[in-house]
């Protein structure tokens, strides 16, 4: 045998040792329940568990009252909860659940202060999430949290997921646009990206799954005029989903402050009648010298909401406008020809 005949036998060899090894690998990473991952990121598992619980929501939306957001299950008779807002208040709301189905939610009651509501599907045996207690939770453990966010999700899709750290557990001063935010319990401040639209109403979880919090709408620090990324405490969720009405800043009735006892709300707006009647929240005539003037309302607007509650006729409009506290500032969302323009008004005293 010539050298180059062992050359050329020694290639063939190896050739064919390197083409059965790669034959191998490739048949074991197609074989039935096998995987190339050496174990699934512990993530995984609590998206899995969790997002199951996790509902997407459509509904009415004025101005920048968005008409989407999150939900989660807290019962598997089909009870959600959810931050309030427009969409919830019209009791119009499109739920949509993981797997696709899509049911009307109707709002059974809600809490102005912390701004929570309670939504009810017809629906039996489904997945949800209990609130767990959030006091074990220390400054730097990390949290996820999950939503319907930018409107991404309209079917089957999956709700999005972000990881932050739990940077300060306690109460805040914040606004929200114009307004205050009254609420005086403590809140879960995270660095997970959640202040943005969609985001409110889904449950922010530790690593074990557990659901220890309700995402907020979108909030501002008072002294930094910053967005905060925060969730309700789910001992505030407990107790709302109990009937028990939320804490109030110390000095307040729970009508309105001291300070304002006996003064009736005033923004100086008259509506149009149709015939001796007043229909729609259409504005006739607008008082010199009102707050709505000072705002900018015109006559012709028709006004959609205040205070991010819909406005659907006259007499929802006198409703809303005697729960109004004078000195307090809240957003008016009108439609003015084919623009939805949001105004802020100062409530004014009844002269």
């Amino acid at each position: 045998m010539t050298r180059r005949y062992q050359i050329i036998l020694a290639l063939v060899f190896a050739i064919g040792v390197t083409l059965v090894t790669i034959a191998s690998t490739v048949a074991v990473g197609h074989s039935p329940g096998l995987s190339t991952r050496s174990s699934e990121h512990p993530l995984t598992s609590v998206f899995d568990r969790a997002s199951a619980a996790v509902v997407k929501l459509y509904g009415p939306g004025a101005g920048r009252e968005h008409g989407y957001g999150t939900g989660v299950l807290v019962s598997p008779d089909g009870r959600i909860v959810t931050a309030l807002s427009l969409m919830v208040s019209t009791g119009k709301v499109q739920v949509i659940l993981a797997d696709g189905r899509r049911l009307d939610g109707k709002l059974v009651r809600s809490d102005e202060n912390r701004q929570l509501a309670l939504l009810k599907i017809d629906g039996g045996d489904l997945p949800f999430l209990a609130p767990h207690a959030s006091k074990h939770l220390q400054i730097g453990d990390a949290v996820v949290a999950l939503g319907n966010w930018f409107k991404i999700a309209e079917g089957r899709e999956a709700v999005s997921m972000n990881r932050g750290i739990l940077s300060f557990h306690g109460p805040v001063a914040t606004r929200r646009l114009a307004q205050q935010f009254d609420y005086a319990g403590p809140l879960l401040i995270f660095d997970a990206i959640t202040a943005n639209p969609g985001a409110a109403g889904g449950p922010l979880l530790d690593l074990s799954g557990n659901f220890v919090g309700l995402v907020g709408k979108i909030v501002e620090a008072e002294n930094t005029f910053t967005r905060i990324n925060f969730a309700l405490p789910a001992e505030e969720l407990t107790a709302f989903l109990g009937g028990e009405v939320a804490s109030r800043p110390a000095g307040t009735s729970p009508d309105r402050p001291a300070s304002v006892e006996g003064q009736k709300p005033y923004i100086g707006i008259k509506l149009a009648k149709l015939g001796y009647r007043h229909v729609s929240a259409f504005v006739d005539r607008v008082r010199p010298g009102s707050p709505a003037e000072t705002a900018g309302v015109r006559a012709d607007d028709l006004i959609l909401a205040i205070d991010g509650r819909r406005i659907s006729s006259a007499e929802s409009y006198e409703e809303v406008i005697r729960e109004l506290v004078p000195g307090q500032s809240v957003p008016l969302t009108i439609k003015r020809g084919a623009q939805l323009i949001t105004l802020n008004v100062t409530v004014g005293a009844e002269p």
